[in-house]
């Protein structure tokens, strides 16, 4: 029984491939917004180029979140590198629990909040209204919430072997 259970997990690779896939999409739409911002520039540098190119900017770094949370729930909870590789990885893609990966969920919310925040001020030419406010106060919040369910959670990582050089 045990052992079909540990199989199930292999059902976590659809996820992560479905969240791989969807960070190549989004680093498509990148692109493609990015040329089209050169094309602007090329043909008429007075348009609003600052604001074609932070679209593309918040594309491409949501296709880069994409692509850490894919490896980050593959390395995680599907396969389990040796500790040799695991050493060789970076940090932020070793996830060990799913307090961490919700943490690092949140963490991209975020991100992604303050970059959209940030192309939609750069998008605006007249004064934003009261109501764009909801952004950047979505944030705080989220900061808040992040905090909070890190204090409620704490990890201890173990600690590092300590390098023969020294």
């Amino acid at each position: 029984m045990i052992n079909i259970l540990l199989k199930l997990r292999f059902i976590i690779a659809l996820a992560s491939i479905g969240v791989i896939a969807a960070a190549g999409l989004m680093f498509w739409e990148g692109l493609i917004t990015l040329w089209h911002a050169y094309a602007v520039v090329r043909t008429d540098p007075d348009l609003a180029v600052i604001a074609a190119v932070m679209r593309a900017t918040d594309k491409l770094l949501f296709a880069i979140v994409l692509v850490i949370f894919g490896c980050a729930i593959t390395l995680g909870f599907l396969i389990e590198p040796s500790p040799e590789r695991r050493a060789a990885l970076p940090a932020w893609m070793i996830i060990d629990s799913v307090a961490e990966l919700k943490n690092l969920f949140i963490q991209m919310i975020i991100l992604y909040l303050v970059v959209h925040f940030a192309t939609l001020v750069a998008e605006t030419d007249e004064m934003l209204q009261w109501n764009a406010l909801v952004l950047p106060i979505s944030v705080l919040l989220l900061a808040a919430a992040m905090k909070l369910i890190a204090g409620a959670h704490p990890h201890v990582r173990p600690a590092e072997p300590p390098s023969a050089g020294k």
